[in-house]
C-alpha cells in the first residue's frame, strides 16, 4: 500500500463532481495555490470554473495521484473501481451517508469501500470528511488557507472544526505543516496520522480533535514515543454520555471512558485540553516559548484593580503568584511611588511605564528567584489613552515593551507571554496583538488563557524531564 507521502504530496489531483455550486472551494482553492495540476470531473458539465471537465476519472488522459469524491454515498464505490483501473494513490472522501448514520445500510457501503481500496492498492482519508490541507503541496479544502507552512499539525475528526482552528491560526500567526480532517476513518485512521507525524521533520508540534480511535493496538506505545519527540494537544470528545452520543452520530466513532483516556494521557505525555481555544493557546505558548522551570508567576499590568482575580486564576491552574523577594521590592521602590501604585505581585507598572521605567521593573521582576515565567497584561484602553491615537505614539510604546520582554528572556531565560485584553477600542488591541505577534512573542486575549497554556507547558517539561527527554525549546 502506498505511504502518506503520496497522501500529503501529491503531483496531480481530480475533484469528482465538482461543479459551480458543489464543492467548487476545492478546485478553486488548490488552483489559486498553484502548485499541484488540478482536474475535475462532472459528466454534466464540459467546463466547470474554467477547467475542462471529463466524463469520468478514465477519461483524463494524465496521471492522477490523489482524488477527493464528492458524489452521493450509493456512487462512491464505482468511483472507487475507477481510482484502482486509474492508479490512484490516495482518495479522499468528502461524501457523509455511510456508518455514521448509525444504519446497517451505511456501514455496508463503507465496508465495500474500504474492500476496493485494499484491492486497488490505495488509501482513503474519510469519508465524512474535509480532507488534507498541505501547504507545501498545495492541497486545500478551504478558501483562505495560507500558502506559507509553519511547523504545527493538526488532526481532526471534525471538518468544519478543521476550516475554522485554520483560520483563527491565521489570526495568531500560527501556520501548519498539515491538517487533516479525517471523519470516519475507516481505513486511514489517527494512528496512521500521528506514526507519520512522529517522524516528520517539517512538524514539530501535533494538535488534535479525536472522538474515537479505530485502531487502539500499539497505541499507548506510539503516543509514549511521540510525546517525548514533540508536544502532543488532544482535544478528546465524547467523554461524556452526551458527548459519546453525540460522537457516534457524527463519525461512527466509539468515543472511550474519561478515566480511561486520562489515565492514557499522563502515562503517554499526551497533553490534554478542554476546547479549542486552549488548543491554539498551548500552540501558541509552545511555538513562541520555552515552558517555565517552575511555577512562579510574576504578572505585570497596568492596573491593580484585577489582582485577587488573576491570582485566584493563575492558582486554579497550579501555578504560584509568589511574594516579591525584599530585594525586588527595593529595586521596584526605587522609582515606583508609594502613593497610586503597588509594588506586590501582581505589579500594577503603570506609574514604571510612563516614567519610562519599564525596562527596569521587569529587568527587576525577571532577576527574582521565586519568578519562572512572566505575564505582562496590556489594556487596549491604556495605549488609546497614553497614544490618543497616533500610530507612531503606539509603536514607540510598543517598541518598549518589545525591547523589555526580550531583555527577560535572552538575559533571565524566563519566557514571557502577553495578554492583550478584548476592548471597546478593537482596532487597537488588533494592532498590538499583531505587533507583539510578529515580534515572536506569545500572546493571549485573556489571563486565562495564558496561565492555562503555562501550566499545560509546564506538565510537560516536567514530564520529560522526569524521563530524560530532549529540552523542550520555542519552535520559531
Amino acid at each position: 500500500m502506498p505511504g502518506l507521502d503520496e497522501v500529503f504530496y501529491p503531483e496531480s489531483v481530480a475533484v469528482v463532481g465538482a461543479s459551480e455550486r458543489n464543492v467548487s472551494y476545492y478546485v478553486e482553492s488548490m488552483v489559486e495555490a498553484g502548485r499541484v495540476k488540478v482536474f475535475v470531473v462532472n459528466p454534466n458539465y464540459d467546463e466547470v470554473l474554467g477547467l475542462k471537465s471529463y466524463p469520468s476519472l478514465l477519461d483524463i488522459p494524465e496521471r492522477v495521484d490523489y482524488v477527493v469524491v464528492a458524489v452521493p454515498a450509493k456512487q462512491t464505490p464505482d468511483i472507487l473501481m475507477d481510482c484502482a483501473e486509474k492508479g490512484v494513490k490516495a482518495v479522499h472522501i468528502f461524501t457523509s451517508g455511510f456508518s455514521e448514520t448509525g444504519l446497517e445500510e451505511g456501514r455496508v457501503l463503507e465496508d465495500r469501500l474500504v474492500e476496493i481500496a485494499r484491492q486497488g492498492g490505495f488509501r482513503i482519508i474519510g469519508p465524512n470528511c474535509m480532507g488534507v490541507y498541505c501547504p507545501e503541496s498545495g492541497l486545500r479544502f478551504s478558501h483562505d488557507q495560507p500558502d506559507e507552512p509553519g511547523p504545527v499539525a493538526f488532526l481532526s475528526q471534525s471538518g468544519g472544526r478543521a476550516v475554522t482552528v485554520v483560520l483563527k491560526a491565521r489570526l495568531r500567526n500560527v501556520r501548519f505543516s498539515k491538517v487533516v480532517s479525517y471523519g470516519n476513518a475507516c481505513d486511514l485512521d489517527f494512528a496512521d496520522f500521528l506514526e507519520y507525524l512522529k517522524d516528520d521533520s517539517k512538524t514539530s508540534i501535533i494538535l488534535a480533535y479525536v472522538e474515537g480511535f479505530k485502531k487502539t493496538d500499539g497505541l499507548l506505545e506510539l503516543l509514549k514515543e511521540t510525546c517525548m519527540r514533540k508536544p502532543v494537544v488532544i482535544l478528546k470528545g465524547g467523554l461524556s454520555e452526551e458527548g459519546a452520543r453525540a460522537a457516534a452520530f457524527h463519525t461512527g466513532s466509539l468515543a472511550g471512558s474519561a478515566k480511561v483516556w486520562d489515565g492514557l494521557c499522563k502515562q503517554a505525555g499526551v497533553i490534554q485540553v478542554d476546547d479549542f481555544d486552549d488548543l491554539l493557546d498551548v500552540a501558541v505558548g509552545f511555538l513562541y516559548s520555552k515552558p517555565p522551570e517552575g511555577r512562579g508567576v510574576a504578572i505585570v499590568t497596568n492596573s491593580g484593580g484585577s489582582s485577587v482575580v488573576y491570582s485566584d486564576i493563575c492558582a486554579r491552574y497550579g501555578l504560584r503568584v509568589p511574594r516579591f523577594d525584599e530585594e525586588t521590592q527595593r529595586r521596584l521602590r526605587s522609582f515606583i511611588p508609594v502613593a497610586g501604585s503597588s509594588i506586590k505581585n501582581p505589579l500594577d507598572a503603570w506609574m514604571a511605564f510612563s516614567r519610562g521605567k519599564l525596562f527596569d521593573a521587569l529587568d527587576a521582576v525577571a532577576s527574582d528567584n521565586n519568578v519562572n515565567s512572566v505575564v505582562i497584561e496590556i489594556q487596549p484602553e491604556s495605549f488609546h489613552a497614553y497614544a490618543r491615537n497616533r500610530l507612531d505614539r503606539m509603536g514607540a510604546m510598543a517598541d518598549v515593551v518589545i525591547s523589555s520582554c526580550r531583555h527577560v528572556v535572552e538575559e533571565h531565560g524566563k519566557p514571557v507571554f502577553m495578554v492583550v485584553n478584548s476592548s471597546y477600542y478593537h482596532e487597537t488591541e488588533l494592532a498590538i496583538a499583531r505587533v507583539f505577534q510578529g515580534a515572536g512573542l506569545p500572546v493571549y486575549s485573556s489571563l486565562q488563557g495564558a496561565a492555562k497554556a503555562i501550566s499545560k507547558m509546564y506538565w510537560y517539561k516536567r514530564f520529560k524531564d522526569a524521563r530524560g527527554g530532549m529540552p523542550v525549546g520555542a519552535h520559531t
